[in-house]
Order: structure tokens, then C-alpha cells, then sequence
């Protein structure tokens, strides 16, 4: 990983290249998840890229994967605060999204619906634990918040959803 690394710092095409094909599916179900829209994903996936490309040579950490999650992070969160999108899923979106969990498509429905009505400050940091599977640690690093905040967003992102989810199912049932 260290020669990756020094080669893409001397913005060698091959060593962007590999980084992209281990990381370019990842990111894009991270923005997918967090923007809600397939073509903003696309968009700012490319773009996270192009950036981890031109900003290597500044490269200080020898977590790459936390690295470019982190450049991806604050693109998605610029075009919230550009844009102060308020993510609904549409079926015909969820329909295509390829998820790296697996569960039945209804229930997956049900659970992107409550995510995308989640406010920024809880959605990232849930998606970045539960989806994603970063450490609190590795969170700090790329969110630039204590590991307190973050398992603290994280809980109350999923009482927030719990209490969705139940609203919506017992709204079936009741």
C-alpha cells in the first residue's frame, strides 16, 4: 500500500487507476446512500477522485481508504450546504442502488426512507458506521469531530430511525 501511495503522490495514472477499482464502488453506495440521487453519486464520485488525484502530493496519512472518504465526505456535505437538499428516495432510485448489505428490498425501502428524512449531522456519521464499517476513530479523522460526538450522532441517528420505523410500520398495522 505504501508504494500505491508514493506513486500516486507523483500523480502516476496507474496508481490512481488501483485506487479506483478498490475504492470507486465504495464511495459511490457511500454518496448514493448519503445524496439520495444516482446522478449526484456519479458526479461527485468523479469528482472525489479527480481530487484524490490532484491533492495527493499533500497526502499525510498512510490511511488511504479514511483519506478518500474523508475528501468524498466533504464534497457530499458542500452540496448539502449548497443546496440544502432534503433526500427522499424514490422507488425507481431505490430500485437501482446496489447495496454492499444485504436484506429483502422492502425492508430496505422502509429503512432508506427513514434514513434520507435523517438530518445531515446524524445521517453521515450512521452511514459511515453502520454501512461502511469505520471505527469511531477513523471517523474522528475524516468528520474532524471527537469520538464522543460521533458515537452520540450515531445513537441518536438510530433512536431517530427506531422511532421512523415504528411510526411507519405501526401506521400499517394501526
Amino acid at each position: 500500500m505504501n508504494e500505491l501511495i508514493e506513486k500516486l503522490k507523483v500523480k502516476d495514472e496507474w496508481a490512481l487507476k488501483e485506487v479506483m477499482k478498490m475504492y470507486k464502488g465504495q464511495i459511490f453506495n457511500y454518496l448514493l446512500l448519503m445524496l439520495g440521487n444516482r446522478e449526484q453519486a456519479e458526479e461527485l464520485t468523479q469528482d472525489t477522485f479527480v481530487r484524490v488525484y490532484f491533492k495527493a502530493g499533500s497526502l499525510r496519512t498512510e490511511n488511504l481508504k479514511a483519506w478518500i472518504y474523508k475528501i468524498a465526505t466533504n464534497l457530499a456535505l458542500s452540496e448539502f450546504r449548497k443546496k440544502r437538499i432534503k433526500n427522499l428516495f424514490s422507488l425507481g432510485d431505490v430500485n437501482e442502488i446496489n447495496y454492499s448489505y444485504d436484506q429483502k428490498l422492502g425492508e430496505n425501502i422502509i429503512i432508506e426512507e427513514a434514513l434520507s428524512h435523517l438530518p445531515e449531522k446524524y445521517k453521515v456519521p450512521l452511514i459511515m458506521k453502520e454501512v461502511d464499517n469505520f471505527s469511531f476513530e477513523e471517523m474522528s479523522d475524516i468528520l474532524q469531530k471527537p469520538v464522543g460526538t460521533l458515537k452520540s450522532l450515531v445513537f441518536r441517528g438510530k433512536e431517530k430511525m427506531r422511532r421512523k420505523l415504528e411510526v411507519q410500520l405501526g401506521g400499517k398495522n394501526g
